[in-house]
């Protein structure tokens, strides 16, 4: 599962998705407080959790974990049924999310 790890402790999931939609095109959608199970089964999860829609079923789970002097942002691919999205279509929205994390200059700034 690919992790940016960005060096305040205090990032929010408010603040990450302000940096996606702001990086991301306007096909992909962003929501706060859900994840992506089973097929395309999308679940309420807790404050730290971001779903990013992509086209069709391509789905990406964002788990924010805060620690005492860094924030990790975990991304990984939405859960699917098995073959029914080819493995290339997963992996690459989390490869785009990933990107758009770990090159934002917005998250490592203090309130």
């Amino acid at each position: 599962m690919p992790t940016v790890t960005v060096p305040r402790s205090n990032v929010t999931a408010d603040q990450v998705l302000e940096v996606l939609r702001g990086k991301l095109p306007s096909r992909y959608t962003i929501t706060l407080a859900m994840t992506s199970r089973g097929f395309a089964k999308e679940v309420p999860d807790d404050a730290n959790a971001l779903l990013v829609r992509g086209s069709w079923l391509a789905r990406a789970n964002i788990r924010i974990v805060a620690g005492a002097d860094n924030t990790e942002i975990d991304v990984s691919p939405g859960a699917s049924y098995p073959g029914l999205i080819r493995l290339g279509d997963r992996i690459g929205i989390v490869r785009k999310v990933h990107r758009a994390l770990a090159d934002s200059g917005e998250l490592t700034r203090s309130n």
